[in-house]
This record gives C-alpha cells, structure tokens and sequence, in this order.
C-alpha cells in the first residue's frame, strides 16, 4: 500500500540521519521500529501506548492483536474471500481465518435477515 510504502521510505531517511548524528553509538539493528539511537522498542512498547491511546480516547479496552480480528471481519463485510483473507493474515489453514478471526457484523447480519425476509412469502 502506498501509504505504508511512504512510512517506511521515511523510517529508512531517519534511521540513515540517526545514525550519521549519533556516530558510533547508533544502535545497529534489523528492527525498523528503533528509538533515535537505534534501539529496539521493549516487546511491550506498542501494547502500552495502544492501552494509553484507547484510554485517552475513551475506547474500550482491547488488545492491539485484536486489531487483527477487526482487519479480517471488515475484509469480510466488504465481500473479499475467506482464502483471500487467510491470505492476507498469513493463517496456515482456512479454519483459523473462519472461526477464530472472522467475526459477522450486525449490518451483515441485517442486511442478511432482509434479503430471506420475503424468500417464503406466499
């Protein structure tokens, strides 16, 4: 996505700056997502700040893998495939996309009451 491909592109130019100002004591890592210095964030960085945001917001609380399951439900609602989406999550097989992520939304539901609605009408 071009979007994404953008945040990227910009990391890299930071990481290639970060490390001609911090010289020797840039932290040289695979990880993208680095503090200024190149070290990793902790495991539990984006977990916390997410917890942090949805509070400030007043968001229910969810965790941030949860995020995963609402990618696959709106996929889903906007007429993509279960392989498509087992695709996109990276599942190994089809019955953990079905069961476990994909989620039927009350619109879904609606619209699915409306269209038998009249299907054995006389």
């Amino acid at each position: 996505m071009p979007e994404i491909k953008e945040v990227l592109l910009t990391l890299k130019k930071e990481a290639q700056n970060n490390k001609k100002l911090f010289g020797k004591e840039y932290e040289n890592t695979e990880y993208i997502f680095v503090w200024p210095d190149g070290k990793p964030y902790r495991p539990d960085y984006i977990t916390r700040e997410f917890q942090k945001i949805l509070t400030k917001n007043n968001f229910p609380k969810m965790r941030f893998h949860d995020l995963r399951h609402s990618c696959a439900s709106i996929l889903y609602d906007k007429g993509w495939e279960l392989k498509d989406i087992q695709t996109w999550l990276g599942h190994a097989d089809i019955e953990t996309t079905a069961n476990v992520y994909t989620h039927i939304s009350n619109t879904r539901k609606n619209n699915m009451a409306k269209d038998i609605q009249h299907t054995f009408a006389m």
